[in-house]
């Protein structure tokens, strides 16, 4: 019955469950917070995938009671990022239909705002990459990625607006030089 309350009391004012069920006491605090946090970055990770949405975020100087309980990230790259790590390959559909040889390259603010983020190895190692003139296709093969979990880590960086991506016309690129052995034995 108490859970059946919360849940209606998250209906009428937003107010999550497991934060009622910790106040009254019936569930542990901190992992109660630890799943507000985790489902609600589940469920705002299908708006990135959903077409025609644009995310922006507005500071309010006022909360309502119960947001002043949750911990909340400082950054909201960092909280974006978390969020889109949620969003699998299987979720995006068109949104992954990147040519291969179209060419990653940082946004005016793009490079800065990456430095200041918490990137996995993986996404650390992808962001290096960028040079404006490797091809996905190149840098999924420097990293010895498949292509599909470099489409993903791509969509991330995109979502950020921490890159954009060109077609290799538009910026006249050439297929980055090897070195004397890949020239000599190809690719």
């Amino acid at each position: 019955a108490r859970v059946a309350a919360a849940r209606e009391q998250q209906r009428e004012t937003g107010r999550p469950l497991f934060v009622t069920l910790a106040q009254e006491g019936l569930v542990i605090r901190e992992p109660a917070l630890q799943l507000v946090q985790h489902y609600g970055q589940k469920l705002f990770s299908a708006l990135w995938t959903a077409p025609r949405v644009r995310v922006l975020f507005e500071q309010f100087e006022s909360l309502p009671a119960y947001a002043q309980e949750l911990p909340s990230e400082g950054d909201v790259d960092h909280w974006a990022l978390a969020t889109l790590r949620f969003v699998q390959f299987g979720e995006l559909g068109e949104k992954t239909n990147y040519d291969p040889a179209s060419v990653p390259a940082y946004t005016r603010d793009g490079f800065d705002r990456v430095q200041r983020l918490r990137l996995t190895v993986a996404e650390a190692q992808f962001a290096s990459q960028f040079n404006g003139v490797r091809s996905i296709a190149q840098i999924a093969k420097n990293l010895r990625l498949a292509l599909k979990f470099a489409r993903l880590t791509l969509f991330r960086f995109l979502a950020l607006e921490i890159i954009e991506c060109w077609p290799p016309a538009a910026l006249g690129a050439k297929p980055e030089t090897r070195g004397v052995f890949g020239r000599m034995f190809g690719d």
